[in-house]
C-alpha cells in the first residue's frame, strides 16, 4: 500500500502533513465559490480504485461512509489516498451507528497521524444503536483540547475541524432544535442534504433565526445532487425535474440551474453529489465536468 504512495516506496513525515482544514479552506478561497465533491470508498481493497478522484479538481473531497451493511475501504484510509494523490484536502466521514467511543478515538488518533484533519459525523442507517452525534462532536471537541471523555488531560491534542449534518426535508422543528444543539457541541461546519427547491433553503434559514434569535454562524455545504436517467436521489425529485430528465434534458444543466439558483440567493458554497446507481457506479465524468465549468 505504501509503495503506491510515493514513487521510492518509502514513507517520510512529510507524506503525513496535513492540508489546510475546510475553515482554512474558504477563508482562504480566491474563487467566487467552493466544491466540496462526495466520492464513494470501493467494494476493494485495491487502491488502485480510488485512482477515478484524479479525473476531478474540487476544493476538497468528502469520503462517505459505507452505507447500510455495505462493506467498504474504511473512509480514513481512503481519504489519506485521495489526499496525497491528488494533493487537495479530504473530509472523511464517520458514522455513529457501529462504533463505540473507544474506537471512535482509534479511529481519530489513526486518522490524525496521517495528516487529515477534516471529519463529518452521521447518524447512520441504524440510528437505535447509535451514539448521539452531539455527543460524538462534544467528544471530539474535547480531544482538540487535550482532554478525554472524562475531562482528563492526556498526552495529544488534536487539532479536527469538526462537521456535521443539516437536513431539512425532515421536520423543521426537530431539525432546527437538533442543528443548534450541533453548533453548541462543537460542529465547525455543516453538510447539508442535497435539495432541489433553493427557496427552501432561504425558508429554512429564516426559520431558524425566528426560532433562535441567531443566524447560523458556520459553514454550511449546501448539497447539490446531479441526476442521470436511471440514477438515484438522496432526496424526493421534484415532478418538473423528473419531467425535464425523462424529455433529454442532462443531468448535468439540471445542476447547473439549481447552483445558479443558489448563487442568486447569495449562497457560494456546495457539497456535490455524482449521480449514483445501483450498481454502485458512479459519474464522476459528469461531476468533473461541472466543476470545471464552474472553475
Amino acid at each position: 500500500f505504501a509503495g503506491c504512495l510515493v514513487s521510492s516506496g518509502v514513507l517520510t513525515a512529510n507524506d503525513f502533513s496535513p492540508l489546510p482544514n475546510i475553515i482554512e479552506s474558504l477563508r482562504c478561497s480566491q474563487k467566487d465559490h467552493f466544491i466540496v465533491c462526495d466520492f464513494s470508498p470501493p467494494r476493494s481493497a485495491k487502491p488502485q480504485t480510488l485512482e477515478l478522484a484524479n479525473s476531478l479538481n474540487p476544493d476538497m473531497f468528502s469520503v462517505s461512509y459505507n452505507p447500510g451493511t455495505s462493506v467498504k475501504m474504511n473512509p480514513v484510509f481512503a481519504s489519506f489516498w485521495i489526499q496525497k494523490i491528488t494533493n487537495i484536502p479530504s473530509i472523511f466521514t464517520l458514522s455513529t451507528n457501529d462504533l463505540n467511543i473507544q474506537a471512535i478515538e482509534g479511529l481519530l488518533l489513526g486518522a490524525q497521524s496521517l495528516g487529515l484533519n477534516n471529519v463529518v459525523f452521521v447518524m447512520g442507517d441504524l440510528p437505535s444503536r447509535a451514539i448521539s452525534t452531539t455527543k460524538v462532536l462534544e467528544f471530539t471537541k474535547k480531544m482538540n483540547q487535550g482532554l478525554d471523555i472524562n475531562n482528563d488531560k492526556v498526552s495529544y491534542a488534536t487539532s479536527f475541524c469538526i462537521g456535521s449534518t443539516i437536513d431539512i426535508s425532515k421536520d423543521w422543528d426537530h431539525e432546527i432544535v437538533l442543528t443548534k444543539r450541533k453548533i453548541d457541541s462543537g460542529s465547525d461546519f455543516f453538510i447539508a442534504q442535497a435539495q432541489f427547491d433553493i427557496a427552501r433553503v432561504v425558508r429554512f434559514l429564516e426559520s431558524y433565526r425566528n426560532v433562535t434569535g441567531t443566524h447560523i454562524d458556520i459553514p454550511i455545504l449546501w448539497g447539490v445532487q446531479m441526476l442521470a436517467k436511471g440514477s438515484g436521489s438522496f432526496t424526493n425529485i421534484p415532478d418538473n425535474i423528473k419531467f425535464d430528465l425523462e424529455n433529454g434534458k442532462p443531468g448535468f444543466d439540471i445542476a447547473l440551474d439549481i447552483i445558479d439558483q443558489y448563487f442568486s440567493y447569495g449562497i457560494t458554497s456546495f457539497y456535490l453529489l455524482p449521480s449514483f446507481f445501483k450498481t454502485g457506479r458512479r459519474d464522476y465524468l459528469s461531476a468533473g465536468k461541472l466543476i470545471s465549468t464552474l472553475t
